[in-house]
C-alpha cells in the first residue's frame, strides 16, 4: 500500500511538473510549426472572390502611391457601378481613408461609394495596455485595450460599412488568427472587414450567414485556402479604371481592392506559407472564404488541454514505473501517435489543439527518470530565479552601453583616402535596436553593416548588442556577406528564446577595385548614386530576416563602384517616419532629399536626409530609430590625387 502511495505521489509530482513546463511555453515554437504542418492544407480559391490590386502597373500609371488623391479610387468605384445589371455584391477597400483632404476628391469618393451602396471601408484600432481597478486595487490588465480608433472621414463613413483591418500575429511573426470584432472607444462594436464582406455577400445573394461569435476581442484560427497568389488573376486597378476588365469579372462577386506590391509593405507571413509573404487583401480573401464555407476553427482553451495533459502524464508516470523499457517505449509511441492523430481529427471537427503538448510531454517523461527529472527541474528553477535577479540588475547598464557600441568617431580611418564613410543613429525616446558598423578586416577590404532588430526597448537593445557583436566577429574572418549572414543566422537561431529577429544589410568593398559585394537579410533597399547620375533604389532580392528560422541561405550580389559613386543604406525608421496626419515620409521623399545633396560628402548627405525627415515630421513624436550610413568611393590613392590636382 505504501509503495502504491509512493508511486502515486511521484507520478502526481512528475505530472504536475510536466504540465507546468508545457504550459510555460517550453514547446511553443515547435508546437506552432507542427500545427501549421498538420492543419494547413491548400484548397481551391472561390471564383466569387476577386482581387483588384494596387500593383506595380498602377504605380507606373498613376505615380507613387503617396502622391495619389482620392479621385483614383473614386474612378474605380464609378467603373464598377457603370452597368447596373452587373454590379459586384460587395466591394471591400483595404485602405484607410482617415481624415479629409478638403478638396472635391473627398466628395467624389463618397458619392461613388454611395452609388454602389455595397462598399466596405477600412478602419483601424491602436491597442495598448489598460488596467482595471477595484477599490484601489488592480484587478485586471488588458493588453488589447483600444486606445485610438481610426475610421474613414465622415462623408465616406456615412455611406459605407466599416470593417477593421487590424492584423494579429503570433510571437514568431506568423499570422494564424484574426480578430473578428473589436470595441471602439465610444462603445461601438466594429466587425472585421472580412466579416462585413462575407455578410454583405450573403445578404446580396439571399443566403444565410453563419459566423463565429462576434464578441469584441475574440479571435479565431484561420484555415487558409490558398497560398500567396492563389486569389489573384493579375487584375490591376489601372486596368479597371482604363476599362480593360469586363463587368462579368466582378458581377455579383466580392471585390477586394488593396495593395498588391511589396513596395507598399502590406505583406505578412502566414501559417500556410512561412517563406513568402501574403498581401493583406489575400488574407482577407482567405478569411472570407472561411466564413462563407463555415470552415472556421475554434481554439480549445489552454486550461482544458493542460488538464487533459495532466491526466495523461499521471497515467503514463504510473505505468512507466512498472513497465520495462520496451513496454514503456511502446506506451510512449502509442501516446505520441494518439496525440498527433487526435489533434488532426479534432481539427477536422472544427477544433484547434496543441499537437505536441501531449506527444512531447509524454516522450520527455519516458526519456528521463521521474525522480531525476523532478530534482533537476527544481534545481533549474532555482538557478533561473538567481539568473533573473542578476539580469535585472544588469539591464540598466545594458541600455546605457547600447549606444556606446556604435562607431562615433569619423572618419573611422583618417589615413585612407580611397573612401569616405559616415553613419549616424538618432534614437527614439525608447531605446531601440538599430545598429551600424564600419571596419576593415584587412588592408584592401571595408565592411559596412546596418541592421534593425524587431521590437523596441531594452530587449531590442540587448538583441542588437548580440547581433552586432556576432556579426563583427564573423565578418572579420569572412569576406563573403552571404556566408557571414548564414553563420550569423545559425548563431542567432541557436540562442534566441525570445524569438526575436533582425534585418541586416552587409556590404564588403574591395578598395583596390571598387567591387562591392552585398547581401540583404530582409532589410530596406539600398540607394546608389553613380558619379554622373542621381540616387536610385537598388531593389535587391531579400533573404529571410536573421533569426527567423534555421537553415536559411542568403544570396549575394555585386555593385561596381567607380570614383565618385555613393551608396546610402538606412533602416525603416527613415521611410516610415510619420507626421501628425499619419502620413509616412516614404522612399520617394528620401530619394529626393538624397538627390538634392548628391554632390555633398557623406556626412552632409546624412544631414540633408535627417533635416528633410525632421521638416516632414514636424512636431509629431519620433516613432522609430533613424539610422543611416553613406559611403563615397574615391578610388585608389592615385585616383584621389588626380581628382584633387
Amino acid at each position: 500500500m505504501k509503495e502504491i502511495l509512493r508511486r502515486a505521489l511521484v507520478a502526481l509530482g512528475a505530472a504536475l511538473l510536466m504540465t507546468v513546463i508545457i504550459g510555460a511555453g517550453a514547446l511553443k515554437r515547435v508546437d506552432r510549426w507542427t500545427q501549421d504542418a498538420l492543419f494547413q492544407r491548400q484548397g481551391v480559391p472561390s471564383s466569387d472572390i476577386v482581387i483588384i490590386g494596387i500593383d506595380e502597373l498602377a504605380l507606373d500609371v498613376f505615380g507613387p502611391y503617396n502622391t495619389w488623391d482620392r479621385n483614383i479610387m473614386a474612378s474605380a468605384l464609378e467603373k464598377l457601378a457603370e452597368d447596373p445589371e452587373k454590379r459586384p455584391a460587395v466591394v471591400a477597400i483595404d485602405i484607410l481613408y482617415a481624415g479629409t483632404t478638403f478638396d472635391q476628391a473627398d466628395e467624389r469618393l463618397a458619392d461613388a461609394a454611395s452609388a454602389l451602396n455595397c462598399v466596405v471601408t477600412a478602419s483601424m484600432a491602436e491597442f495598448g495596455d489598460e488596467i482595471t481597478w477595484s477599490n484601489g486595487h488592480a484587478v485586471k490588465l488588458s493588453a488589447l485595450a483600444v486606445k485610438r480608433y481610426l475610421e474613414p472621414y465622415e462623408e465616406l463613413r456615412d455611406v459605407t460599412r466599416q470593417g477593421h483591418i487590424n492584423a494579429v500575429y503570433d510571437t514568431d511573426g506568423i499570422m494564424r488568427h484574426t480578430m473578428l470584432s473589436l470595441s471602439a472607444p465610444d462603445g461601438r462594436q466594429v466587425n472585421s472587414m472580412a466579416y462585413e464582406a462575407a455578410r454583405a455577400y450573403c445578404l446580396y445573394h439571399d443566403r444565410s450567414f453563419s459566423a463565429p461569435s462576434a464578441k469584441p476581442g475574440s479571435f479565431f484560427y484561420i484555415p487558409y485556402t490558398s497560398k500567396p497568389g492563389g486569389y489573384s488573376d493579375g487584375v490591376s486597378l489601372a486596368m479597371l479604371i482604363a476599362g480593360q476588365v469586363p463587368p462579368d469579372y466582378w458581377s455579383g462577386k466580392i471585390v477586394f481592392i488593396g495593395p498588391y506590391t511589396t513596395a507598399l509593405q502590406d505583406g505578412y507571413y502566414t501559417s500556410i506559407e512561412h517563406a513568402e509573404q501574403m498581401f493583406g487583401v489575400e488574407i482577407q480573401a482567405n478569411i472570407v472564404q472561411c466564413l462563407l464555407n463555415s470552415t472556421y476553427r475554434t481554439d480549445v482553451s489552454d486550461a482544458l488541454q493542460l488538464a487533459m495533459a495532466f491526466v495523461l502524464f499521471f497515467v503514463c508516470a504510473m505505468l512507466y514505473q512498472t513497465l520495462n523499457p520496451i513496454g514503456g517505449g511502446l506506451l510512449c509511441l502509442g501516446a505520441v501517435s494518439c496525440s498527433l492523430g487526435g489533434s488532426v481529427l479534432l481539427y477536422r471537427l472544427g477544433y484547434v489543439t496543441h499537437p505536441l503538448w501531449l506527444a512531447g510531454g509524454g516522450a520527455l517523461m519516458y526519456i528521463a527518470s521521474l525522480a531525476y527529472h523532478y530534482a533537476r527541474a527544481v534545481r533549474e528553477r532555482h538557478r533561473l530565479e538567481l539568473e533573473k535577479q542578476r539580469v535585472d540588475a544588469e539591464l540598466a547598464l545594458a541600455t546605457r552601453i547600447q549606444l556606446s557600441a556604435l562607431v562615433k568617431d569619423f572618419p573611422v580611418y583618417p589615413d585612407r583616402r580611397e573612401f569616405d564613410v559616415y553613419a549616424s543613429m538618432k534614437p527614439a525616446k525608447e531605446v531601440g535596436g538599430d545598429f551600424y558598423d564600419v571596419f576593415m578586416p584587412d588592408q584592401d577590404h571595408l565592411t559596412l553593416v546596418i541592421g534593425d532588430v524587431s521590437g523596441k526597448g531594452v530587449p531590442a537593445a540587448l538583441f542588437m548588442m548580440l547581433s552586432t557583436t556576432l556579426l563583427r566577429h564573423v565578418a572579420m574572418h569572412e569576406l563573403n556577406p552571404a556566408k557571414a549572414l548564414m553563420t550569423l543566422n545559425e548563431e542567432i537561431c541557436a540562442r534566441n528564446p525570445a524569438e526575436m529577429f533582425v534585418t541586416v544589410w552587409v556590404g564588403v568593398l574591395e578598395i583596390s577595385t571598387g567591387r562591392l559585394v552585398c547581401a540583404n537579410a530582409g532589410h530596406e533597399y539600398p540607394a546608389l548614386k553613380a558619379a554622373d547620375g542621381s540616387f536610385d533604389l537598388i531593389k535587391d532580392r531579400h533573404g529571410l530576416v536573421v533569426g527567423g528560422m534555421e537553415g536559411v541561405r542568403y544570396r549575394e550580389y555585386e555593385l561596381s563602384m567607380k570614383p565618385g559613386d555613393k551608396l546610402f543604406v538606412y533602416t525603416d525608421g527613415v521611410a516610415e517616419a510619420t507626421d501628425a496626419h499619419e502620413q509616412m515620409f516614404g522612399t520617394e521623399r528620401m530619394i529626393s532629399a538624397l538627390c538634392k545633396a548628391d554632390d555633398s560628402c557623406p556626412k552632409d548627405i546624412l544631414l540633408s536626409v535627417s533635416k528633410a525627415v525632421d521638416e516632414f515630421v514636424g512636431k509629431a513624436p519620433q516613432f522609430d530609430d533613424l539610422t543611416m550610413l553613406c559611403l563615397q568611393y574615391n578610388g585608389v590613392s592615385s585616383t584621389v590625387e588626380n581628382l584633387n590636382s
